[in-house]
């Protein structure tokens, strides 16, 4: 097969792809290069909040903070310290359940030896009951 049988659409020897590679675009190579840096940039400054809040949590868990409830019961009412209720209990009543309500209320559920139940709506930031809901027992009791 003679040189003049080949094809003229073939790569001359000396334009092969190993001694001459395509170029990279010059924003392909930007962009990485502001990736790289942004991504150790966001490395170095996560590190820091970490370690940041390791050494400022110590410290801030040893004084305690009263809750925003407290504070407001303190505020509000002349009490100096933290709000207390006063259940009105009949005879053998027990605390069933503490539940705190979204609005900042707490559902306290009282129930005797009979079966009947109360639920007593309390607001810990003015130490009132708001509400007292009775169920009666079942009636074969």
């Amino acid at each position: 097969m003679s040189e003049s049988d080949m094809s003229p659409n073939l790569v001359e020897p000396g334009q092969n792809s190993e001694s001459n590679p395509p170029r990279t675009p010059k924003a392909l190579v930007a962009a990485v290069i502001i990736m790289g840096v942004m991504i150790i940039l966001g490395t170095v400054l996560l590190v820091g909040i970490i370690i940041h809040r390791m050494m400022n949590h110590s410290a801030a868990s040893s004084a305690p903070v009263p809750s925003p409830a407290i504070q407001a019961a303190a505020g509000a009412s002349s009490l100096a310290g933290p709000a207390l209720l006063k259940l009105p209990r009949h005879e053998d009543e027990q605390v069933m359940a503490v539940t705190a309500r979204p609005d900042g209320m707490l559902a306290v559920t009282l129930r005797d030896d009979q079966g009947n139940a109360r639920i007593l709506l309390w607001q810990p930031e003015q130490a009132r009951l708001v509400a007292e809901l009775t169920l009666a027992g079942p009636a074969g009791h």
